[in-house]
C-alpha cells in the first residue's frame, strides 16, 4: 500500500513532465485519469479495513477522494488561467499529495513532522503560481509562520528523544508505538514542556487559534484545486498527528497544560474567532478559510475531550468537513472567474446568472452551516452528546452559541449571493409603469387631435 501511494504521485510527475516535453495539450486529461485509477485501486483495496471502521485506511481513501477531485477540478481550473504553467504547477501538486499520503501513513512522530514539513514547501510553492504579488506575499507568510510553528514542535520532538536516548533505537525511538510503551521513560517536566511545544507548533500548520494568521491569506491566493486539498486534508490530517503524540505521550490529568486541555482551550478559541470572522468576510475564499478555522477548532475540542464518542465524533467532522469545504473552494474559483472578483459583493444574482453553480453552491453553503439531514449537523449534534456525557455545560454553550453565529453568518452570504443585486421586477415595473404612461398619454393627446 505505501508502494502505491509512492507510485502515484511519482506518476502525475512523469506524465507532466512528459506533457510539457511532447507538448500533449491533454495532459491534465491523462493525470486527472491516472489519479482516478489510483482512487479505484484504493477502494479495492482497502474496502474491507474501511468498512470495519479502521481510520487510517479511511483517512488514506479520504486524501485519495480529494486528490482525484482536486486532479479533475485542475482541468477546468487550468483553463480559466491559461497564465500559469501545467507542467511546474503538477509537479508541485503531486508531491503535496505525496506529502499528505505521507502524513496518513506515518508511524513515527519524526516522519509525520518531516512530511508536514514538506507539506508546507510543496503547497506554499503552489500559491506562488498564482503569479501576483498578494500570492507571493501569502505563501512568504504562510510559510514563515508554519515554519517558525513547526520549528518549535522539532524542539519539543528532541526533547521527548532525548528522554529515551537511552534505548538506543535510534530512529525507531520516536514510532508511537514504542513512545505509548515507554513515555513513563520520560521525566514529567520534559513531557509538559514537549507536549507544550508539540502540540502548538504543530498547531500553528493546522490553524488553530491564535496561530491562524497565515491560514486566510494562504487559502484565499491558493489555486482553487489546491484549496480544497489544503483546508480538506491538510489541517485536519495534521490534527490527527498532534492527537496521535497525545495519545501516545499522556500527562496525569491534574496537569495544567496537558495535550487534552491544550487541545481544548485552542478548539474554544478557534470557534469563537472562526464564527464570529464569518459575519465579516468580504472575500468568498477568506470566508471558506475562517470556516475551516471554526470547524478545525470542533475537532480539536473533541481530540480534546478524549473520549470514544468525542473522537468519533472529530473523525467524522474532519470527513465530511474534507467533502463539503473541498467542494466549495473549487466552486469559489469558478465563481471567482465568472464574476471576475472574489469580494462577495460582487458574486450576487447567481440563481438568475449561474443557475447550475447556484444549486452546487446552496448545497455546500447549507451543509458547512449544519443544516440536517446533512453530515456536519450529524457528527455536531454527536459532539455536543459527547459533551453532555461529560457534564461539560460550559462547552455546550460555547459550541451551541459558535454554531448559531456561523449558521445565521453563512446564511446571510448565501442569500446575498443567490439574489442579492438583482433589482427584480421593482425597477422593471418602474420603467413599464413609466412607458405605460407616456404611451396613455401619447393616445390621450391623439385622441384630442383626433
Amino acid at each position: 500500500m505505501d508502494m502505491q501511494y509512492g507510485l502515484g504521485p511519482l506518476i502525475v510527475i512523469v506524465l507532466a513532465l512528459l506533457g510539457v516535453s511532447l507538448q500533449i495539450r491533454k495532459i491534465s486529461l491523462v493525470i486527472a485519469l491516472w489519479v482516478s485509477m489510483v482512487l479505484v485501486a484504493t477502494f479495492v483495496d482497502m474496502y474491507a479495513s474501511v468498512f470495519q471502521g479502521d481510520w487510517q485506511d479511511i483517512l488514506l481513501l479520504v486524501v485519495t477522494v480529494l486528490a482525484t477531485t482536486s486532479a479533475w477540478d485542475s482541468i477546468w481550473f487550468l483553463r480559466e488561467h491559461e497564465d500559469i504553467r501545467v507542467g511546474r504547477y503538477y509537479v508541485w501538486w503531486a508531491l503535496f499529495w505525496g506529502a499528505l499520503a505521507a502524513i496518513v501513513l506515518a508511524e513515527n512522530l519524526m516522519v509525520s513532522w518531516v512530511a508536514i514539513e514538506f507539506s508546507t514547501l510543496a503547497s506554499g510553492a503552489l500559491v506562488v503560481e498564482m503569479g501576483n504579488r498578494r500570492a507571493l506575499e501569502a505563501a512568504w507568510k504562510y510559510i514563515v509562520i508554519a515554519s517558525v510553528g513547526l520549528a518549535l514542535a522539532l524542539i519539543g520532538i528532541i526533547f521527548v528523544y532525548a528522554g529515551l536516548r537511552f534505548q538506543g533505537l535510534g530512529w525507531n525511538t520516536l514510532a508511537y508505538s514504542n513512545l505509548a510503551r515507554h513515555y513513563h521513560a520520560i521525566a514529567p517536566i520534559v513531557r509538559g514542556v514537549a507536549t507544550i511545544l508539540i502540540v502548538s507548533g504543530i498547531g500553528t500548520k493546522v490553524g488553530l487559534v491564535p496561530f491562524h494568521t497565515w491560514l486566510p491569506d494562504a487559502h484565499s491566493e491558493a489555486p482553487s484545486p489546491v484549496s480544497g486539498l489544503l483546508s480538506g486534508a491538510l489541517l485536519g490530517l495534521c490534527l490527527v498527528t498532534i492527537e496521535r503524540f497525545v495519545a501516545a505521550v499522556p500527562q496525569p490529568s491534574t496537569a495544567l497544560l496537558s495535550g487534552p486541555h491544550l487541545l481544548i482551550f485552542y478548539g474554544v478559541l478557534s470557534i469563537t474567532v472562526g464564527s464570529l470572522a464569518l459575519l465579516v468576510q468580504r472575500d468568498i475564499k477568506r470566508l471558506l478559510a475562517y470556516s475551516s478555522i471554526e470547524q478545525v477548532g470542533i475537532m480539536a475540542i473533541g481530540f480534546g475531550i478524549g473520549t470514544p464518542l468525542a473522537e468519533m465524533a472529530a473523525l467524522l467532522q474532519l470527513v465530511f468537513h474534507a467533502a463539503i469545504k473541498s467542494t466549495l473552494f473549487y466552486l469559489s474559483g469558478h465563481l471567482s472567474a465568472a464574476y471576475h472578483s472574489k469580494r462577495l459583493e460582487k458574486i450576487t444574482g447567481m440563481a438568475k446568472t449561474y443557475p447550475g453553480l447556484a444549486i452546487s453552491w446552496s448545497l455546500g453553503i447549507l451543509a458547512l452551516a449544519g443544516v440536517p439531514p446533512l453530515g456536519l449537523a450529524y457528527s455536531e449534534w454527536i459532539m455536543l452528546h459527547a459533551m453532555w456525557q461529560m457534564h461539560q455545560v460550559w462547552l455546550i454553550a460555547v459550541l451551541s452559541l459558535a454554531l448559531l453565529v456561523t449558521f445565521a453568518a453563512l446564511t446571510y452570504h448565501l442569500l446575498s449571493g443567490l439574489w442579492g443585486g438583482l433589482n427584480f421586477s421593482v425597477s422593471g415595473s418602474q420603467e413599464d409603469m413609466e412607458a405605460t404612461s407616456h404611451g396613455s398619454s401619447t393616445a390621450v393627446v391623439g385622441g384630442e387631435r383626433a
